[in-house]
């Protein structure tokens, strides 16, 4: 087993923080104060490492952008640059499916949400003794020739309404927030495909020379 390069954890570690701490607020104030819009949320990423890049070269970030460029170099341009790509294709995925059982419960499963949201203000919590069943009107079913299926209406139907719920306790900070990352996974996948042209990994010198040799 490798040893560990202690000094290249530390730089990838001090690079996210830097990206965490100052991106995901700026899209959350964004999104919350300025517009919910997609289309007026999307570009901040792209917009972000652009100038991240311009800064870089300009020699403006000092050693900060040395480490930035380094890295850039071996993580995007090589297998770690796969494996993010997989993970944002995850998230876009899940908190793609999470805002449409949202939807879903403020829409198909309005009602219920209401019912069951007025019992929390009620009791501030919700038990089997203190949820009125009669009241729900429950899941949408499939019909009589897919009942075998039937688990897959109840599971829909619960976590649109948990997840509505959820939302409407937040104020709508639970949607506002998977909004931002669902968004944030394509400019990921567009930024990671622009710096993996433009910080291509190098080829390595015995591969340079094998090569000429040919």
């Amino acid at each position: 087993m490798g040893k560990i390069d202690v000094q290249d954890v530390k730089e990838k570690a001090f690079l996210l923080g830097i990206t965490a701490g100052i991106f995901l607020p700026i899209r959350m104030i964004f999104v919350t104060y300025v517009t919910d819009d997609w289309l007026g949320s999307l570009g901040l990423l792209s917009l972000f490492g652009l100038l991240f890049i311009y800064l870089t070269r300009k020699n403006k970030l000092g050693q900060v952008g040395r480490i930035f460029e380094k890295q850039m170099r071996k993580t995007i341009g090589g297998r770690i640059g796969k494996y993010v790509i997989a993970f944002s294709i995850l998230f876009l995925i899940y908190f793609g499916a999470s805002i449409f059982l949202i939807d879903r419960g403020n829409s198909v499963y309005y009602y219920d949400k209401e019912v069951l949201y007025d019992t929390l203000q009620s009791y501030h919590q919700l038990t089997r003794d203190n949820i009125p069943i009669d009241k729900l009107v429950g899941p949408v079913p499939l019909g009589t020739n897919y009942e075998e299926f039937a688990w897959i209406s109840n599971l829909e139907y619960t976590l649109s309404v948990s997840l509505a719920l959820m939302n409407d306790v937040s104020n709508g900070w639970i949607g506002n927030l998977m909004f931002v990352v669902f968004i944030e996974q394509f400019e990921v996948l567009g930024i990671l495909y622009f710096f993996r042209r433009r910080y291509k990994a190098p080829v390595p010198m015995n591969a340079q020379i094998t090569s000429a040799s040919l």
